[in-house]
C-alpha cells in the first residue's frame, strides 16, 4: 500500500474511487463526493456546480479540497479528507486566532474489501506527520463515540484516535478529539 496527497495529478484516481468503489455497499451516499464540509457558505456553489461531483472537481482543481488517497497497486482504495480547519465552511469557527493552526480530519472512506486492515490508521498517521511538517499545532477530528456500524464511523473510529494520542476537548459547544503537536 502507498499513500499520496490529493492533487490535480491524481484527481482521476480520486474520481474513479468515488465513482466506482467508495460507496459500492452504501449507494445512498454515492453522490457526496466528500463535499459536505465545503458547503454551504461558499458563495459560488450553486453557480459552479450542477452536481457535487462537479463541485468536487472544482475544489480539487483550485487546491481547496485536500487529503490523502491510499492505493493498492494502481487503484485508490481509501480516502481521508484532511485540511486546514479554516477551509471547511461547515465547521463553525470557534476561535479564529487558534483555528488557523488546526488541521481538521473530517472523513474516511475505505473500500469495503479493505476495511479492518489498518488503512484508516495509516492515513491518519500520514495526516499527523504532514501536519507537523506543515507547522500545524493541533489536529482535530470529529468521531462519533456512539457509532454502532462502519457507516456511522465515516469521521474515523473513536478508538483509532485515542490510540494515536488524541484527547477529548471542548471546542465551542462541542466535544472533539484533538492532538497537540
Amino acid at each position: 500500500m502507498r499513500i499520496e496527497k490529493l492533487d490535480t495529478s491524481n484527481a482521476g484516481d480520486w474520481l474513479d474511487f468515488f465513482d466506482n468503489r467508495a460507496f459500492f455497499d452504501h449507494k445512498e451516499w454515492g453522490t457526496c463526493y466528500c463535499t459536505f464540509f465545503y458547503q454551504p457558505k461558499f458563495e459560488n456553489y450553486q453557480k459552479l456546480s450542477s452536481s457535487k461531483r462537479d463541485y468536487a472537481i472544482w475544489l480539487i482543481e483550485n487546491r481547496i479540497m485536500q487529503g490523502y488517497l491510499a492505493y493498492d497497486d494502481d487503484n485508490a482504495i481509501a480516502w481521508c479528507n484532511a485540511n486546514s480547519k479554516n477551509s471547511y465552511p461547515r465547521l463553525k469557527i470557534s476561535n479564529p486566532n487558534e483555528d488557523e493552526y488546526v488541521k481538521s480530519i473530517v472523513c474516511f472512506i475505505v473500500e469495503k474489501n479493505y476495511r479492518g486492515k489498518g488503512i484508516a490508521s495509516a492515513l491518519l498517521r500520514q495526516a499527523l506527520d504532514d501536519a507537523k511538517e506543515e507547522k500545524f499545532k493541533i489536529v482535530e477530528a470529529y468521531p462519533n463515540k456512539r457509532a454502532e456500524d462502519e457507516y456511522s464511523n465515516y469521521h474515523g473510529v473513536y478508538a483509532m484516535y485515542r490510540k494515536n494520542g488524541f484527547i477529548d476537548e471542548k471546542v465551542g459547544n462541542r466535544i472533539v478529539a484533538r492532538k497537540y503537536l
